[in-house]
């Protein structure tokens, strides 16, 4: 719930700029492949799943998302499916990213550091 107050409280101050979320996840479990990052609990006591899905829907657009994790390539995955979806219609289009969202992550899916010919950046299509 803070997760969600927050980003709705940086979209409304951003009216239509762009919002930087970075999320740094080192520590924390692994992504998921459905989607999930983890964040605390209110009280600070264990960690709680949350859909990048739904996380998107609360940043809005214009919008960036830095996944600085192990695994982030799960996210960009993830990010991908979502905007594959929505350039098809699907239930998904909800989420509205679309062209303006980025999402970049540090490590690949399988929890590697790019190499140097990728780049330093993982990037949605």
């Amino acid at each position: 719930e803070e997760v969600r107050k927050l980003c709705l409280s940086m979209r409304r101050s951003a009216k239509d700029e762009r919002v930087l979320l970075h999320y740094a996840g080192h520590g924390v479990p692994r992504p998921t492949a459905n989607g999930e990052i983890w964040v605390f609990n209110k009280n600070y006591t264990q960690y709680i799943p949350l859909a990048i899905y739904d996380l998107y829907q609360w940043l809005g657009t214009p919008s960036v998302l830095v996944v600085d994790s192990s695994a982030a390539g799960l996210i960009v995955d993830a990010i991908t499916v979502m905007l594959r979806a929505q350039e098809n219609g699907h239930a998904m289009a909800n989420a509205g990213i679309a062209e303006e969202a980025v999402a970049p992550g540090t490590e690949g899916s399988d929890g590697s550091a790019p190499q140097p010919a990728q780049g330093p950046l993982q990037r949605v299509p």
